[in-house]
Parts: structure tokens; C-alpha cells; sequence
């Protein structure tokens, strides 16, 4: 394993700072990990190519290794029914700011994954991980041809092998513990369970390095 995070990751702490969409995760916050000697993503979810461009632009000047993570549009819709439920679930949460999250508009989209991929063959960086699906062959083959090397979030002995068979360096065996949320292929299947043993090890697939992530109280290592 210490070979193998040298390789992949080009550092030798072994701590990664997963990123965490919404604002948590900062350019400050990535070179503050690298300065330590571990690793560190950013956080390209819920931003615009833009805004990721920025970040990778700071995250770059450090000169320290770092690592994007983008989300993989899900191809399951959402059920409107079952969102109007949730909007409402939730209303209480938006009062103090005014909003009125019950009559909030469902709205879908790809958190513009075209220009984001385009983006990272544009203006590579070391490592990009996926998270919530699996992309394609085609993004894998260009991403490897800009000099990036490919991790994907899994989260069962399924999600692993197809992450094996499609050729990508390393995986990401998380958690359903991993900051209360999971990143299943498949939201109608929530994970509940610690992160999957042995999920760099699927069936007959070739071996591909995996980092457990998320969990509580031991759980989930």
C-alpha cells in the first residue's frame, strides 16, 4: 500500500481530505492537506466550470499534488411524488432564512458534467475521482490520454467490479456512514452497511487499490 499511494496519489502521508461539495472544501483547505504531506480533492460538485477552473488554477499554484472530484449525472429520475414528501419534511429548516422549501420547484440537471470533463482534458490535474455513478469509456480513455489518474467511489461488491472492468486506477470503497450520505450508483438503494470489505478484490476482475472512506466508531475502516 505504500507503494501504491506513492504511485497514485504522489504522497506519503496516508490521509486524503475527501472533498466535500457546497463549500467546505477550499483551495486553502487543499493546500493546508498537500502541506502536510497528505492529499487532498476539491470539490468540483454543485459549482460551475467556471468556478472549478478558479480553484484548480489556486490549487495548482502551490505546487503540491491535489486531486478533482466531480458527480456522475444519476440516470434515475426523481420521483415527484416522493420529492414533494421530502420539501416538505424539510420546510422547518428553511424558515429562519425565508425560504419556503415545501414550494420548492423540483429542477434536475447534470451539474454541467460535459464542461467539467472538458475542462479536466483541457487542463488536466493528477488524480479525478467520481462520485455517484460510473463515467464512460470514452471520458476514462480521454482523462488517461490529458495524464490523469482515475479513482471511483463504490460502495458494494458490484460497484467495485464494474469499476474494475472498466479500467480505472483505484477505488473508493465508502461507507454508508461516510458524512451521513453514500455515493451509490443507485439512490433507490441506500447503503447502509459499513464500507464493503475487499471491495479492491472482485471475482476474477484484476486487483485495483482501494481506499476505505466514511464510517464512525470504527466502523466502516
Amino acid at each position: 500500500m505504500e507503494t501504491v499511494r506513492s504511485a497514485l496519489l504522489g504522497v506519503d502521508v496516508p490521509v486524503v481530505a475527501a472533498p466535500m461539495a457546497g463549500g467546505p472544501t477550499t483551495p486553502r483547505l487543499v493546500a493546508a492537506v498537500g502541506s502536510c504531506g497528505a492529499f487532498a480533492f476539491l470539490a468540483a460538485g454543485y459549482q460551475p466550470p467556471e468556478a472549478v477552473a478558479e480553484e484548480i488554477a489556486a490549487a495548482r499554484a502551490t505546487g503540491l499534488p491535489f486531486g478533482v472530484n466531480v458527480f456522475v449525472p444519476t440516470p434515475v429520475p426523481v420521483d415527484d411524488a416522493a420529492f414533494r414528501r421530502y420539501a416538505a419534511r424539510i420546510a422547518d429548516e428553511g424558515r429562519p432564512y425565508g425560504l419556503d422549501l415545501a414550494a420548492a420547484p423540483r429542477t434536475e440537471d447534470d451539474d454541467h458534467w460535459a464542461e467539467k470533463i472538458a475542462l479536466l482534458v483541457r487542463d488536466p490535474v493528477p488524480v479525478v475521482s467520481f462520485t455517484f455513478g460510473l463515467p464512460t469509456a470514452a471520458v476514462v480513455r480521454d482523462l488517461r490520454r490529458a495524464g490523469s489518474r482515475l479513482l471511483v467511489t463504490v460502495t458494494d461488491p458490484a460497484e467495485a467490479a464494474a469499476a474494475a472492468d472498466l479500467g480505472v486506477d483505484g477505488l473508493v470503497a465508502q461507507s454508508g456512514h461516510a458524512g451521513g450520505h453514500y455515493g451509490t450508483f443507485t439512490p433507490g438503494l441506500p447503503r447502509t452497511r459499513p464500507a464493503p470489505r475487499g471491495a479492491g478484490r472482485s471475482g476474477r476482475r484484476p486487483h485495483r487499490p482501494a481506499r476505505p472512506r466514511g464510517g464512525r466508531r470504527g466502523r466502516g475502516r
